[in-house]
């Protein structure tokens, strides 16, 4: 019987240590076939690289306090990218930008080889795990990593999708224009932070919520939004590619999961041990987007994760 707070594969890789400091991100775009990616990134290109993948309906902001705790304990080049029509990023019309999770992980394949990126942890979450697995999928011999956070592979931890005949996987197999609609004034109807109108998490920056909604209100992004959300279940479709590729991997893995998550819940964390039995499972006191809600919890764990795998870098980091 697998327990779920197994630990620890140590593999021989290099990690420098250095006394905390202050280290500052940087921000720029990236532009990738005519796209601008805005991202975040801190620490020398030359050290152990961990890239973070957002989820939705977030940007790389829900990085920020992560990667700056991180920044100040280690030397590692830390780098997050806003998706298509996600953040800072360029919003392209659905009508030449094709809004489905395969583009979507070929655009950011594009984007880490323009900024010189070939091997790397991931660190990923909810929408970033599906893009995620498909660079895993498409050059497992990059990744010297894994690093999840309130992201499924598992039905496990996705209620809402279980019943092959519920809303959402009748949706995914026939598009629903009820539920279109439906998100779409939800989305419409997301007014500026203030006294009497939230009811997110009170550990959420009322400035993050503002970026979210403005991002996502800008022209044409709802729909692209919907039209993502209809390809999702092509993600549930490759669940069982994902746990083989996993399976294969000889590479350390952490998940953090908040337990407030009542979208991608607790069994979703422990699923990864089936098919990672080296898995290093972490519950917090959180909801969805741990690293915003408990960033000092979320960098401890990733801290000690970094130190017991000697800097995430390794000369032959994934199986074959």
């Amino acid at each position: 019987m697998i327990r779920p707070w197994l630990v620890v594969i140590v593999l021989g890789l290099g990690l420098h240590i250095v006394p905390a400091r202050a280290e500052a991100l940087s921000y720029g775009w990236q532009k990738v076939d005519c796209i601008n990616l805005f991202y975040r990134e801190s620490g020398p290109r030359e050290a152990p690289t961990i890239v973070f993948l957002h989820g939705n309906p977030a940007s790389s902001l829900m990085y920020q306090p992560l990667m700056e705790r991180l920044a100040d304990s280690h030397t590692l080049h830390l780098l997050a990218v806003d998706y298509p029509s996600f953040g800072f990023s360029d919003a392209p019309d659905r009508a030449v930008y094709r809004y489905t999770f395969d583009h979507l992980a070929e655009t950011v394949g594009r984007f880490l080889k323009a900024r010189g990126i070939d091997h790397y942890a991931l660190y990923m979450q909810d929408y970033g795990v599906p893009v995620g697995f498909r660079l895993i999928g498409a050059a497992p011999e990059s990744i010297t990593a894994i690093m999840v956070q309130n992201g499924v592979i598992h039905l496990d931890g996705f209620p809402k999708a279980q019943d092959p005949d519920g809303e959402l996987r009748r949706h995914w197999r026939s598009r629903n224009a009820d539920l279109d609609r439906r998100r779409a004034a939800y989305l419409q109807s997301l007014a500026f932070p203030q006294a009497g109108n939230q009811d997110d998490d009170p550990r959420i920056p009322p400035e993050v919520l503002l970026a979210n909604n403005a991002s996502e209100q800008r022209p044409g992004v709802i729909d692209a939004r919907n039209d993502l959300w209809f390809d999702y279940g092509s993600n549930v479709a490759q669940y069982p590619t994902w746990q083989a590729l996993l399976r294969g991997l000889k590479v350390p893995v952490l998940v953090l999961w908040g337990s407030g998550d009542d979208f991608f819940t607790v069994p979703g964390a422990l699923a990864y041990l089936r098919d990672a039995p080296q898995a290093e499972v972490h519950i917090l006191q959180a909801g969805h987007f741990a690293s915003l809600e408990v960033p000092d919890q979320a960098a401890r764990q990733v801290s000690d994760f970094v130190i017991r795998h000697h800097g995430l870098a390794a000369e032959t980091p994934a199986g074959r």
